[in-house]
């Protein structure tokens, strides 16, 4: 029994002594006494290579085992007895914790509103393995709350104790001598520690501790007084340091301290200190100066600054970067990628930049930590369907499963079932389907929504093809899961539960999917995604195996086993071994513990970072750790004594480097916020005088000097970047490339694969993301011979002829959502107004006929009606759209009632409402037709809501209206630039067939809109009703272009004809004289009237022509602040520039009435030959 402690400072060579003479002594006697080597779970890998390559290549180490305190405790307790407890993991404890905390919840004083929210099990197992480690159990921390309550602590500490000690207390009971936990085994090899002869005869060397947690530290103890000899490693200069707690090498020396008092006071033997001072580790003086000097107030400083580098990024994207040209540069150099080490923290940050950035300049590299599984498909599945049960199969946990895959048959082409599976997803989203509504097959026959008027219950061949595709998905997801939810339902104890969910896994094949999917991986060349499917399955498993251990015969309701299980699930992590020998290293400053690097890179050097500002104390308080302390019980360090540890953690990093070391931070973090450096860069200047920070930007233009552009070109496919910058440079600003760019552009021309890649990338900057016209060929298959179009396709055409070509050629969509939109509403108030038309006129009646009540009454009879046929029953769908239904109700009742006072003063009558007109068998009126050339014409097709007519100096008179669910009006710069044709188009439409209802040719009257709605009053005094219901109508006045003729005028409003005024309904203000005001009216002349019919045709033709030329021109327009991509589902597809000098709005200027009116005149050609 003796102690021996080997000491130095950071690259004197600890660890090798102690490997040196450890594989000296196993070379002088292979099969004598065992040597265990105990290092953190970080180093075990790098010390048994080490050991291995000093045994040389013919020689064995059976004699010596390198091991973590817990696997020497599972060795011991294998020979001394105690390993017959079944051992409790991360995921069975975790379950374990959840169902003591339920159980015990309405106990509790402090954490009974937070015990059953997400996150606190985490919270309360880290606590309770910290209380573990520092060898606090149930009964220990019962004496604490007495010598608490005896000193009158703090209430809530007082209670907060009472609910560790409860929940403690219940754990371990449940644990009994039947299981262990993973930080059980400590105590367990303390007590057995004596009957071990394998120790007794035992040589421990213990390496790459700073210090001790309480249960390790008393193992050390046990060790002491058993074992041969104790050889214990700690990284510090001189035992004094112990007597200061700032120094850097506090707790190492603290620790030997300790050790040699507790040996003392026993009677071991304590051999004398080996102090080790000569350097190994380091190549040259600039790092040895900064490992030798790095505590000093006053230091020597290097002599040189080579060997060591500092860079500023602007952001961690362009940091990571720098990181990987360094690390491709130090590689040509000879320096291998398992000799560089990246140490870094803020992994959420960095993990997914280097898991992008490095591929693509082929840089292998090792993550060294744990990597959650929550997201494997196996175990993403499993919470996901359990989920959909649990919340009655919602969209989002089905979907979530169905994408793992693992619904679709084994064997099966993923691609087809996914393309299938998008699109049940699809029909899903459309239609709203979840709980019941997966069973309902009524809802499952599916048909395209094109609105009301095309309403109809047959399908078309192409929709019942759709239906089967998405049928084969939804029998493989809904049978088994249905079956699944049924067994579950009638299950009520854990092994019942835990049974089911196993066979349906089972019987669903999944472990051949997962074995399929490992095949493919590794064919592929994913080695290390490969390894995680045996792995996921052998945890999942576990898991069922330890929720039945411990849940077996309790009876559970279903959401308590779904609670629990996911607590299991969730705490599931990959162990992740490199699957190659030569790769870049990655650790988190807290973990590393590196050895035999020559280049390192500690990244993300920013103050917060490096000392790590502590933000979050855990359940414990800093202050309550104060408590403890006072009372002699010690538990993990307060912030304080962390953030005096950062000093040696930094120390640490600086200092495992042999030939280079990289620093870098960030001037701005991943949100642009700014960060500012490390206080410790300062240390380094100090250390290292003259030493330049590099500036490292986003792409090498940002930078002034063009030195830098060599810096940046390190990979084929990262550089090709940068060029495309230059080369865009040069294209606009006319500048010469510098010779960097000019070779590498050389480079990739003879190149034949680079060569085609640039080629690609240059065409958008010679063609400037212009759209080349579709050919004759493509045209006639797009469109066809002659075109059939609306008229709101003509002014998609002439708001950007792109949007127009992927709406109308390539017939792109957005997916449908089950949601109202604004056309379902138009829709809704359209058919409405339709059905109490016709309901009225069945009745003999006019609307100026009806009363209140009656336009009441029609109006719900309509909207009932109506809803079952909308957008798939939606208003019906939720109590949120039934009430939803209730307003839009209203809306129509309010028009109504409006309208109705309309009609009481106008002479205008309906002579037909909802008038379809088109080529179609089924239109009431046959198309307008528009000849483009002598082989193509233009077929307009539509529906006009209303069309009313009047006689006036016996001269028929017709007018256009139109209902709009937004407020409308009819501006002349729209209709000079086309983009609002609809109501003139109809309004010619309506002349050109007035014959149908009229007896004699109609002139045109005007067109107008009427928004339907329901108005806001705003008041400043009290309004008695009349004043109220004028308001009212008010706010229904209609808006649009009227003939300028004082007795059509009257007609429209009969109120204008004794003393004329300011109309309430039509946009018309007439003089005493008879004539209108120009500057409160919205008038036109006949002859205008009639230029602008025959100017609206001119502008459906020269659309035609351009549709027939296949016109597909990104080409969007601007009006003021209005533009085509305010609203346009397309600005993905077209990636229109406005930063590109040569991707610009179409501006259209906005010019005075009068002076388009001008325009119009001017433009509008007589033209027999356009119509047929």
């Amino acid at each position: 029994m003796a102690l021996r402690v080997i000491s130095g400072r950071a690259g004197v060579g600890k660890t090798y002594f102690m490997e040196r003479e450890i594989m000296d002594v196993v070379n002088k006697e292979p099969l004598g006494a065992p040597i265990f080597m105990v290092v953190p779970d970080q180093m075990s890998f790098s010390s048994e290579r080490n050991l291995t390559w000093m045994a040389g290549e013919s020689r064995g180490t059976i004699r010596v085992q390198v091991t973590s305190f817990k696997r020497l405790a599972w060795r011991i307790l294998q020979e001394a007895g105690g390993i017959s407890r079944q051992e409790l993991n991360g995921f069975g404890y975790r379950m374990l914790l959840k169902s003591v905390l339920e159980e015990n919840k309405d106990k509790l004083r402090l954490f009974g509103k937070a015990a059953d929210k997400r996150g606190f099990t985490e919270e309360m197992e880290q606590l309770l393995k910290e209380l573990s480690r520092y060898s606090v159990n149930g009964d220990k921390m019962a004496l604490i709350q007495r010598e608490f309550d005896q000193l009158d602590a703090p209430r809530t500490l007082q209670d907060k104790v009472h609910d560790i000690q409860l929940i403690q207390a219940a754990v371990e009971e449940r644990l009994g001598t039947t299981y262990v936990d993973s930080e059980g085994y400590l105590p367990l090899l303390q007590q057995k520690l004596v009957h071990s002869t394998m120790i007794r005869e035992a040589s421990i060397y213990i390496d790459g501790f700073m210090s001790f947690t309480t249960q390790e530290f008393e193992l050390v103890q046990e060790l002491l007084a058993t074992a041969k000899n104790v050889t214990i490693a700690l990284p510090f200069e001189q035992e004094f340091d112990a007597d200061d707690e700032q120094a850097l090498f506090y707790e190492p020396a603290n620790t030997a301290r300790r050790l040699k008092d507790v040996a003392f006071s026993n009677g071991i033997e304590v051999k004398p200190d080996v102090h080790l001072t000569q350097t190994m580790r380091y190549s040259n003086d600039t790092l040895q100066t900064i490992e030798s000097q790095f505590e000093h107030y006053h230091p020597k400083q290097a002599k040189t600054t080579a060997h060591l580098d500092i860079a500023a990024a602007v952001n961690p994207h362009a940091e990571i970067h720098e990181v990987a040209r360094k690390i491709r540069t130090l590689s040509h150099e000879g320096i291998a990628y398992n000799e560089m080490a990246i140490i870094y923290r803020q992994a959420e940050q960095y993990d997914p930049l280097l898991s992008t950035i490095f591929p693509q300049y082929d840089i292998p590299f090792f993550i060294s930590q744990k990597k959650p599984m929550l997201h494997h498909p196996l175990i993403e599945f499993s919470r996901s369907i359990l989920e959909s049960i649990q919340t009655d199969w919602k969209y989002e946990p089905i979907f979530r499963a169905i994408k793992t895959d693992l619904f679709f048959p084994l064997h099966a082409d993923k691609k087809i079932w996914r393309e299938r599976a998008d699109r049940l997803e699809n029909f899903v989203m459309a239609q709203g389907i979840y709980g019941e509504r997966w069973f309902d097959d009524i809802r499952w026959v599916y048909k395209k929504y094109r609105g009301l008027e095309f309403f109809t219950t047959k399908q078309t061949d192409e929709e019942r093809a759709f239906q089967q595709e998405i049928e084969a998905v939804r029998v493989l997801v809904r049978e088994p899961l249905h079956q699944l939810q049924q067994q579950l339902e009638q299950a009520h104890t854990g092994r019942a539960y835990a049974e089911i969910l196993y066979t349906f896994i089972d019987e669903l094949a999944i472990f051949a999917k997962l074995q399929e999917l490992k095949d493919y991986e590794n064919a592929h060349g994913k080695l290390l995604a490969a390894t995680e499917h045996e792995q996921a399955w052998n945890e999942w498993v576990n898991v069922l195996d330890q929720f039945v251990e411990m849940f077996g015969d309790v009876e559970l309701t279903l959401d308590e086993f779904i609670e629990i299980l996911d607590e299991g699930l969730d705490s599931l992590e990959f162990s992740r071994i490199p699957p190659s020998i030569d790769e870049v290293t990655v650790v988190t400053a807290d973990l590393a513990r590196l050895m035999n690097m020559k280049a390192v890179f500690v990244i993300g050097m920013n103050e917060g970072v490096y000392p790590q500002r502590i933000d979050r104390e855990g359940l414990l308080a800093d202050t309550e750790r104060e408590w403890f302390e006072r009372t002699g019980n010690e538990i993990a360090p307060t912030s304080r004594e962390r953030l005096l540890e950062e000093n040696f953690i930094a120390y640490r990093a600086f200092t495992v480097a042999s030939h280079e070391l990289f620093i870098s931070y960030t001037m701005a973090d991943s949100e642009g916020k700014s960060v500012l450096p490390s206080t410790y860069l300062k240390k380094i200047h100090d250390l290292v005088p003259g030493l330049e920070e590099r500036y490292i930007y986003m792409s090498p233009e940002e930078s002034l000097d063009t030195e830098d552009d060599w810096h940046y070109i390190a990979h084929p496919r990262t550089a090709l970047a940068y060029l495309m910058i230059q080369l865009r440079k040069q294209y606009y600003d006319q500048d010469a490339l510098t010779p960097a760019w000019a070779a590498l552009k050389e480079y990739y021309q003879n190149d034949p694969y680079w060569e085609d890649v640039l080629k690609r990338l240059m065409r958008p900057l010679i063609t400037h993301n212009r759209a080349e016209n579709l050919t004759p060929e493509y045209t006639r298959e797009l469109y066809g011979k002659d075109i059939i179009s609306s008229v709101s396709r003509i002014e998609k055409y002439y708001s950007c002829p792109f949007s127009h070509f992927t709406t109308y050629g390539l017939h792109l969509e957005e997916r449908k959502e089950y949601r109202l939109e604004t056309p379902t509403i138009g829709d809704l108030f359209h058919a409405a107004l339709k059905y109490i038309s016709e309901k009225t006129e069945a009745l003999g009646l006019t609307w100026g006929q009806l009363s209140v009540e009656e336009c009441r009454k029609l109006s719900q009879e309509a909207v009932a009606e109506i809803v079952p046929m909308l957008y798939h029953k939606i208003l019906l769908s939720t109590a949120r759209y039934r009430y939803i239904m209730r307003k839009l109700t209203q809306i129509v009742e309010r028009t109504m009632l409006s309208l109705a006072n309309h009609a009481k003063t106008t002479g205008f009558k309906p002579i037909a409402i909802e008038a379809a007109f088109g080529p179609g068998q089924g239109d009431m009126l046959p198309p307008l037709v528009i000849q483009l050339d002598n082989e193509h014409k233009l077929q307009m097709r539509g529906r006009i809501d209303r069309i009313d007519a009047t006689e006036v100096n016996n001269k028929p008179y017709i007018r256009v209206i139109d209902y709009k669910s937004s407020a409308q009006k009819l501006d002349l710069n729209d209709v000079y630039h086309g983009l609002s044709l609809q109501m003139l188009t109809y309004l010619d439409v309506a002349m050109t067939n007035s014959s149908e209802w009229l007896p004699l040719h109609a002139e045109a009257g005007g067109v107008l809109y009427i928004h339907v709605h329901n108005p806001m009053l705003k008041a400043d005094a009290v309004l008695s009703n009349d004043a109220q219901e004028q308001e009212v109508l008010k706010d229904f006045k209609m808006k649009g272009l009227l003939l300028d003729n004082r007795d059509v005028l009257v007609e429209m409003d009969e109120n204008l004809a004794d003393n004329g005024g300011r109309s309430h309904i039509i946009p018309a203000y007439l003089k005493k004289d008879g004539s209108t005001s120009a500057s409160w009216s919205s008038v036109i002349n006949e002859k205008d009237m009639g230029d602008l019919q025959k100017f609206v045709r001119q502008k459906h033709k020269i659309a035609g022509q351009g549709i027939l030329k296949g016109d597909t021109s990104i080409s969007p327009y601007r009006m003021k602040q209005k533009t085509a991509c305010e609203y346009c589902s397309y600005k993905s597809v077209c990636q229109f520039d406005v930063n590109d000098a040569h991707q610009q709005y179409r501006a259209l200027p906005i010019d005075k009435p009068e002076v388009v009116i001008e325009k119009i005149r001017k433009e509008a050609v007589a033209d027999d030959n356009i119509t047929d």
